[in-house]
């Protein structure tokens, strides 16, 4: 949406990968050869004193070429790639007033989305339990306008909502509390992700695996989650709730005492236990409204998978796809960190209900203060910067369902293509405590 841990097991929003394409050679080649290229081409243009010195922004931005200063085609055609612009310079090409939220117009889609939400579980759900053949209909139809009142706790998180921080929270639970989010915890990790992205170890929320790091994540972890396209359902919830260094998550965002506020202000503890109750009294509502757990699965459980679907599958486009780069501690930077999100248009009217979430992400993660509705006008500014050097990535992607499970499938969670799923005698051990011994003949 959205680390060395497995939003693998989960998610957000999201999940690791980086193939480049041999510039040379023309064959696939995992990133770390290419990112150690690219990082040497900037180090070795800004060691002739080819860098402009820029004004800085924090976090500041490098303006070293990555290869060349010829431009690639729009079509991606092109190998050339100008200079990496200072965040500055992206910052200035911005129309001012993208950086200002509007309360009433914030309201104003808060309000849309709520009252669909509202209708969808209490005048649709009593009919999908009277008539069970619209469940298919109701399922997806609510869990998209779950990830509509989602899109706009995120604003509330990013505090792009409103300029008032009391309000921003108020929505921001009122929106994320039917979701199951725990706000204040999530709005840390997901400004953590924001903060480091493509970062191949400060990253939250989309972590970027060796073969080593993956195979060490708990088996169960890895077969629910990581390794089979079912992970698309089941990886969010997972990594919002599991605690254990083993699953490869941040820490739980339930739990006051999790890892996740180590490093943290003091006050996030006390924020993770409001956030956590508020989500604990919506679920114990929707136990109480429903006459059984067959009830509760229809009008509940189903859509809750779908909006799951819906943050693993946006968040994961957004930053995979057969041509992402990491970058390790020494080479990243943020602005290209930055340039390897991607702005995917999924048409069918879906951008737009979604709060352009999906076809203007790039301005978003390089700016995450202006509030949704100003998103268009900012990225139109910030594709004028980086379309022109080869920079910009843009992509249709209609066939979106196909293209999650697709490179979930392809790409996965493992910087390595190959990467060791869980095997039978791996859970097995797990869930028995078999020896090796047995499970080594297990394997066999």
């Amino acid at each position: 949406n959205v680390t060395g841990r497995a939003h693998a097991m989960f998610a957000t929003a999201s999940f690791p990968r980086a193939f480049a394409a041999a510039r040379s050679s023309g064959r696939a080649r995992g990133s770390v050869a290419v990112r150690h290229e690219r990082a040497s081409a900037v180090v070795a243009v800004a060691s002739s004193g080819r860098t402009s010195s820029r004004k800085s922004v924090r976090p500041s931005a490098i303006s070293a070429p990555l290869a060349d200063a010829s431009v690639a085609s729009r079509a991606g055609g092109g190998e050339g790639k100008g200079p990496v612009p200072a965040l500055r310079e992206l910052r200035d090409a911005i129309p001012k007033e993208c950086f200002e939220p509007d309360t009433r117009e914030s309201l104003k889609y808060a309000a849309i989305d709520l009252g669909l939400l509202a209708a969808c579980f209490g005048v649709v759900s009593p009919a999908v339990v009277a008539h069970p053949w619209l469940l298919p209909l109701y399922a997806p139809l609510t869990g998209t306008v779950m990830w509509m009142n989602f899109v706009i706790g995120h604003d509330c998180g990013h505090g792009s909502f409103s300029k008032h921080k009391a309000l921003n929270a108020v929505v921001g639970h009122v929106t994320h509390a039917p979701l199951l989010v725990p706000f204040w915890p999530w709005a840390y990790s997901h400004k953590q992700h924001h903060r480091f992205h493509n970062h191949e170890t400060k990253d939250m929320s989309h972590p970027w695996m060796t073969p080593e790091r993956y195979k060490a994540t708990n088996p169960i972890v890895r077969f629910l989650a990581l390794d089979h396209w079912w992970g698309a359902f089941l990886g969010f919830p997972g990594y919002l709730l599991l605690e254990q260094k083993s699953a490869s998550t941040d820490g739980s965002h339930f739990y006051p005492g999790s890892r996740l506020f180590d490093r943290a202000p003091k006050d996030e503890r006390l924020k993770c236990a409001v956030s956590t109750v508020s989500c604990v009294s919506f679920l114990a509502a929707t136990f109480a409204v429903t006459d059984s757990f067959t009830n509760w699965s229809m009008q509940y459980l189903a859509p809750y998978l779908c909006f799951s679907w819906w943050l693993f599958a946006v968040t994961y486009l957004q930053h995979h796809d057969e041509d992402t780069e990491t970058y390790a501690e020494g080479e990243w930077e943020y602005v290209l960190g930055g340039l390897q999100t991607i702005d995917r248009e999924f048409g069918l009217g879906i951008d737009r209900a979604t709060h352009h979430i999906t076809d203007c992400h790039v301005a978003h993660h390089m700016f995450s203060d202006m509030p949704h509705y100003r998103l268009e006008t900012a990225t139109e500014a910030v594709r004028g910067v980086l379309e022109p050097r080869g920079l910009y990535k843009r992509r249709d992607t209609r066939d979106f369902v196909a293209k999650t499970f697709a490179l979930h499938e392809s790409v996965g969670h493992c910087v390595e293509r190959d990467r060791p799923r869980a095997t039978r005698g791996e859970i097995e051990a797990c869930l028995f405590g078999e020896t090796n011994s047995r499970v080594e003949k297990a394997e066999k």
